[in-house]
Order: structure tokens, then sequence, then C-alpha cells
């Protein structure tokens, strides 16, 4: 017996030392999400392209040999050979250094909101588990009370002070709890499945959830989505076509040149000449004028166009922003008096079925109106959790919005 004890002790002892709060279970969404790897190696490749700015890669050589070599007074020319390397006029590798270190910047935002939508997600499976386990927990509690009642009216059958009638109706809410608490079994298994998967790790890992939640414990200030990541990401976006527009603005101007020429002269023989045979290096600058392109006035049109399209892609995202933070408040609110219209009705029922009991103590007891009176107070205890989780969802959409 005390080994028995002793090894319950342990459990109880690991179950609380183990249990996991709603931040943890956020924490190791986050570290296993392979969602948010993707997006992070996403800004990690953007990030990366930067450096392939500034390589001069317009690099060319050439090499020609002379089938009729020209004579010159040292000499005839065999063969020759040269480098040429261009370079964009100055200042446009910055510019698309910038604009593409300004693109690379978007993809962080991406990583922002996908944190975001996993951590709403996991907290409202969190809050639905909570719902399903507290719901188990009234059942229960319900259950053993109309069992309680049941033995009652046996007792009260026995003394011709109850029909057998009262005991069928008692049976058959009591069947009816059975019944659905069984369904919630099997709601709360599958959610702590999806739960894990969500979480990334072992379905069958333990989940510890809340016994209780109160909504006064949340707090809603005068938030806005201001700080939202997706109109950041369009500011981002919108900061990288002015970069690609002070590009395009480049392409007007003159590419440089810079080569060097190396000519293989024979020496001219049974002849005294100074430098006889030298051969001949020749620098070379060339200065390349795009004269005939006209397509970057195209070009400049439809970034004008991509810069209004984006100010009223944020004016709009802004706008669908502010109408789910104001569903979310209303939900918040309307969750909130729910929650204390089902307290005031419980505490009110309940008070009518002491009152009942107190007149079993004295004559027969009304168990239809009894059993009624219980399934009212169970309507209002489930009323008051499911508003419970309502609140707590619309807490978790506000701090997806805002926060």
């Amino acid at each position: 017996m005390k080994n028995k004890t002793l090894i319950t002790l342990i459990l109880l002892m690991s179950a609380i030392t183990n249990a996991q709060t709603l931040q943890d279970y956020l924490e190791i969404a986050k570290e296993n999400s392979s969602e948010l790897k993707i997006d992070n190696y996403n800004y990690e490749l953007a990030k990366e392209k930067v450096n392939e700015v500034g390589n001069n890669t317009k690099t060319s050589f050439n090499f020609g040999y002379f089938i009729q070599r020209p004579e010159t007074r040292v000499g005839s020319q065999v063969a020759m050979g040269g480098i040429r390397q261009q370079f964009p006029w100055f200042g446009t590798k910055n510019t698309e250094r910038e604009m593409i270190n300004s693109s690379a910047d978007a993809w962080k935002y991406d990583v922002e909101l996908s944190e975001r939508d996993l951590f709403y997600k996991v907290k409202e499976a969190y809050y639905n588990l909570y719902e399903k386990q507290a719901i188990t927990a009234i059942l229960l509690e319900n259950k053993q009370i109309l069992m309680t009642y049941e033995n009652m009216a046996l007792a009260a059958l026995e003394n011709n002070k109850a029909s057998f009638s009262d005991v069928s109706i008692i049976r058959v809410q009591k069947n009816e709890l059975h019944s659905t608490i069984f369904q919630n079994y099997n709601d709360i298994e599958a959610l702590s499945k999806n739960f894990n998967r969500l979480l990334q790790r072992n379905i069958d890992e333990m989940i510890s959830i809340k016994d209780s939640l109160n909504v006064t414990d949340i707090l809603i200030g005068n938030a806005t989505v201001n700080e939202h990541p997706s109109l950041f990401k369009i500011d981002q976006i919108n900061e990288t076509l002015t970069f690609e527009d002070e590009l395009i603005g480049k392409e007007t101007t003159p590419t440089i040149g810079v080569g060097l020429d190396y000519i293989i002269v024979n020496e001219i023989e049974n002849v005294s000449v100074v430098d006889n045979g030298k051969d001949i290096i020749l620098p070379t600058v060339s200065l390349s004028i795009p004269i005939f392109n006209k397509d970057y006035k195209s070009k400049k049109n439809q970034i004008r166009i991509k810069q209004d399209q984006v100010i009223s892609e944020k004016i709009n995202q802004k706008r669908l922003l502010e109408m789910a933070l104001e569903d979310a408040l209303l939900s918040f609110n309307n969750s909130v008096l729910s929650v204390v219209a089902a307290q005031k009705n419980k505490e009110e029922i309940q008070h009518a079925i002491n009152i009942n009991l107190k007149a079993y103590e004295t004559g027969v007891l009304d168990y239809e109106n009894i059993v009624g009176l219980q399934l009212q107070k169970i309507k209002y205890q489930l009323m008051e959790v499911e508003a419970t989780k309502m609140a707590f969802i619309a807490k978790a959409t506000t701090e997806y919005l805002t926060n």
C-alpha cells in the first residue's frame, strides 16, 4: 500500500514538474515549425543574393591572327590578343545592391507573418482543448449529481414518495450525459493529437491545459493595426520599387569599357632599327552610349503604376485588418457579457435547486422539476465555458492583428 502511495506521489510530482504553459507550447511550436524554417531559409537566400552584386561579369577576350601580315617600320604584325572589361556608370552597382537588399527585407515580414499565424493556431487549439476538458468536467460533476438524485428517488420509491417514472427521467438524463462525456473524450483525443501535430512533435505527448480560465484576467487596450507586418511588407515593396525606378534611370547612362591589346611583331632581319621586332601594347578606353534604347520610358511608367497599386493595396489591407480587429473586439465584449449572464443565471438556478432540496427534508421532492433545473444549470455552465473560450480566442485575434 505504501509503495502504491509512493508511486502515485512520484507520478503527481512528475506531472507538476512537467506541466507546460501556453507560452511553453508557443515556444515549442516556434522551435519545431518547418514553415518558419522554410521562410527563414528564403530570407537568408534573398539576403545572400546581395553578395552577387558588384562582380564585373562583362569581361571579354579576343585573339586574332594576321593572314596577311601588315608591315611596319619595326617589323610585320603576326597576331594580336586583347582583354576588355565593361563597367556600369557610377552608382549603378550601389543602386542595384540597395534594390536587392530591400527586396530581401520583404521576406523578413513573411517570417513574422508566419510566426503570428502559427501562434494564433496554437492558441486557438489550446482554448478549444480547454473548452472540451472543462465541458467534460462539468458533465462528470452533473452526472454524479444525477446519480445522487437517482438514489434519492429509489429510496423514495420504496416509501411510495416517488414513482418509477421519476427514476426513469433521471436515468434518461444521466445516460445522455454519459454518452456526451464519452463523445467529449473522443474529441479531446483527436484535438490533442492535432495539437501535437501543430507543435510538430509526437502525437502521443501529454498536454497540460489549465483547469480554469477567467475573462477578468484579460485586458485589451486601445489597439491599432498600424504595426502589423503585412503593412510593413507593403512599405518594403514600395521602397524596392523606388530603388528599381532609380536603377532603370541608370540604363540611360553610358557604359565605360577599359581594355588592353597586345600585338606580336616579327623582327626585320638584317636591319638595324630602334625597337625592331618589339611587340605593341595598346591600352584602350571605350564609351557605350544607349542612343537607341527607348524602352526605359515604358519601364519607368510600369514602376509608377506598380507604386500606385502598392499604395492602394496598403489602404485596402489596413481596412481589412481594422475590420477584423473590430470584429474581434465585438466578439470579446459580447463573450464577456455572456460569461457574466451565465454566471448570474447559474447562481439563480442553484438557489432554486437548494430550495427544492430543502423541501425534500419535509415532504415529497418534485424530481421532474429538480432534474429540469439541473439541466438548466448545465446549460449555463456550458454557456460560460464556451463564452470564456470565445473571449480568449478574440484576445488571441487582437494579438495577431496588433502586437
